[in-house]
C-alpha cells in the first residue's frame, strides 16, 4: 500500500471540515444558501442514512465554476458531525489524487479501506463517500461500479466537468441517479449575491402560464393574475444586478472575486482548463487543432450571423470535417449550446446549427480580450440570448419534454419551443423595445399556439396576431 496515499486520505478524514467551510461560504464567513441541486442531494443521502437501498450512487456533471465543488462541501457540512462522524465521511478530489500524488481512485478506495480497518462487505455503518472532479481518473466507472456491488452501506456522490464520459457507461447509466448542474440562474443568482430568495410556486406558476396555456390570451391572463408578486419579488431587487447577471451572474465562483479583472482572468483560465484537459478527453484532437478552438470560439462570440462550417473552413486552416468534430465536442462538453433549424430532417443537415455559450459569462470574456464588446445594447443583446438558451436547456431539453429549433429564413424568430410533439410556440428576445415582426414572420410559416416576444415593453396582449409580449422580468424568474 502506498503510504503517501494513506496519509492523504488521513488528512483528508483530519481537515475536510475546516477545508471544506471556506468552498461553503462568502468572504464575510456567512454560509452560502443552498441551490435546488444541494436540495435533492440531500434528500438522497437523507435516504440512504435512513436505510434505503436505492439510489446511492449519485453523479453530478456539469461546466467547471458552476459551483460542483461548494454543492459536495455543504453536503459534508451538513451530514459530518451530525449524521456520520468525520471517519466515515470522505471527501477527495481526484485531480489532487493524480496531479500531487499520482494515484489512482482505485489507490484512494484501497487506503480508505485499510484505514477503517474493516472491508466494505462487511461494514455495519453507512459511509458518505464524495468524490470531486472524478473524470481524472480514466477508471473511475469501474472502481465505483465495483464498490457500488461490494456493499450496499457505501452511498458515493461523485462530480465531473466532462457531462459525456460520466454518462457514458452503461454500468453506470444502470447503477446511477445523475443531478445536472447548470450555470446560476437569475433567482439562483440573487439568493447566492443577495440572500433574496424566490416567492413560493412563483417559478412554476410563471412557467405553466408563459409555456402551457392554449393561446396568447389565457398567458396574457394567467401572467396578470401573477403580477403583484413578480412587482413584490422585483422590488426588493438592485437595479444593477440585471447587467451583473448578464455578465459575471451565471457563474457562482465569479461572485468571490473582488473586482472584474480577476474574474475575467479565473474565466480565461477556465477556458483553457476545458480545452486542453475536458475536450482533449473527449476528441483525442492533436495539439495543432486544439490551439485553434479557442480562435474558434473568438471568432463565435464576436459574430452575430450564423457560422456555417463552411464559412470557418475559409477563416480557420482547418477543414470541414474538423471544424464539425469542434462543434460536437464543444457541445458535449456543455460549452455551447446547439440549436437546430426548424422543419425536416433534410432541413436540418442542410441549414446550419446556432450555438450559443452554455454561460454569457464565456462570451464576455471573449469579447473583452478581442477588445470587440461592441455597443452595450449589442453585447447586453448577445448575452440574453445565451441567458435564453440556457433557460430551455435546463428547463425543457435536458429533461426531455421539448424540442429547441429556430428558423432559418430570414427574419424568423430566434426559437421555436416543441413541447411534447404537439405544441409550438414562437419566441423572440432582445433588449430595448421590440416589435413582433420576426414572431409574426415566422408564425406565418408555421403553425404555432401562439407566439412570445421577451423584451423591456410591458406585459401586453397582441390579441389578433395571437402574440404576447412579456417583461424580461417575469422571465428572468423561471
Amino acid at each position: 500500500m502506498n503510504e503517501a496515499v494513506i496519509a492523504y486520505v488521513q488528512n483528508q478524514i483530519a481537515q475536510s471540515k475546516a477545508r471544506l467551510t471556506a468552498y461553503a461560504q462568502n468572504s464575510t464567513g456567512k454560509l452560502y444558501p443552498k441551490r435546488n441541486a444541494f436540495i435533492r442531494i440531500e434528500k438522497y443521502i437523507k435516504d440512504f442514512l435512513k436505510g434505503e437501498e436505492e439510489p446511492r450512487w449519485i453523479i453530478v456533471p456539469g461546466l467547471r465554476g458552476v459551483g460542483k465543488t461548494t454543492i459536495l462541501a455543504q453536503s459534508y457540512l451538513e451530514f459530518v458531525d451530525i449524521s456520520l462522524d468525520s471517519l466515515h465521511i470522505l471527501y477527495v478530489s481526484i485531480d489532487e489524487v493524480k496531479n500531487i500524488l499520482n494515484a489512482t481512485l482505485k489507490d484512494v478506495i484501497e487506503a480508505y479501506e485499510q484505514i477503517l480497518g474493516v472491508s466494505f462487505e462487511k461494514l455495519e455503518k453507512p459511509i458518505l463517500l464524495l468524490i470531486d472532479e472524478v473524470q481524472y481518473d480514466e477508471q473511475w466507472a469501474a472502481v465505483l461500479k465495483s464498490l457500488y456491488d461490494r456493499s450496499k452501506k457505501v452511498c458515493v456522490i461523485c462530480s465531473g466537468s466532462s457531462a459525456v464520459s460520466l454518462q457514458s457507461n452503461p454500468d453506470v447509466i444502470r447503477r446511477a441517479v445523475f443531478e445536472k448542474l447548470y450555470p446560476m440562474s437569475f433567482c439562483e443568482f440573487q439568493m447566492i449575491h443577495r440572500n433574496l430568495y424566490q416567492i413560493k410556486d412563483l417559478k412554476k406558476d410563471l412557467k405553466q402560464a408563459l409555456y402551457f396555456s392554449n393561446n396568447a390570451e389565457e398567458a396574457h391572463a394567467r401572467l396578470k393574475l401573477l403580477q403583484p408578486k413578480v412587482l413584490s419579488y422585483w422590488a426588493k431587487v438592485d437595479k444593477f444586478d440585471v447587467q451583473k447577471y448578464l455578465d459575471i451572474g451565471t457563474l457562482p465562483f465569479a461572485l468571490r472575486h473582488p473586482n472584474q479583472a480577476q474574474v475575467y482572468e479565473s474565466i480565461n483560465l477556465l477556458l483553457d482548463k476545458i480545452i486542453l484537459h475536458d475536450i482533449q478527453t473527449l476528441g483525442k484532437f492533436s495539439a495543432e487543432t486544439l490551439s485553434y478552438i479557442k480562435r474558434l470560439l473568438y471568432i463565435m462570440a464576436e459574430t452575430v450571423d450564423i457560422l456555417s462550417i463552411e464559412k470557418l473552413t475559409k477563416i480557420l486552416p482547418l477543414d470541414r470535417l474538423t471544424i464539425a468534430s469542434i462543434f460536437d465536442v464543444l457541445t458535449k462538453a456543455e460549452m455551447l449550446i446547439k440549436v437546430q433549424a426548424h422543419g425536416s430532417n433534410m432541413s436540418r443537415t442542410t441549414q446550419p446549427a446556432k450555438y450559443y455559450f452554455m454561460t454569457p459569462a464565456i462570451r464576455l470574456v471573449l469579447l473583452s480580450i478581442t477588445g470587440s464588446v461592441g455597443t452595450t445594447l449589442t453585447r447586453q443583446g448577445r448575452l440574453l440570448e445565451d441567458v435564453a438558451a440556457l433557460h430551455f436547456y435546463r428547463e425543457f431539453i435536458v429533461p426531455g419534454v421539448a424540442g429547441l429549433t429556430y428558423d432559418a429564413s430570414s427574419g424568423g424568430a430566434d426559437f421555436i419551443l416543441e413541447v411534447g410533439g404537439s405544441r409550438q410556440l414562437t419566441i423572440e428576445i432582445g433588449t430595448g423595445s421590440k416589435s413582433s415582426t420576426q414572431v409574426k414572420s415566422t408564425m406565418d410559416k408555421i403553425k404555432c399556439n401562439y407566439g412570445i416576444v421577451i423584451s423591456s415593453d410591458p406585459l401586453l396582449l397582441l390579441k389578433e396576431e395571437n402574440i404576447l409580449k412579456v417583461p424580461l422580468p417575469y422571465f428572468l424568474l423561471i
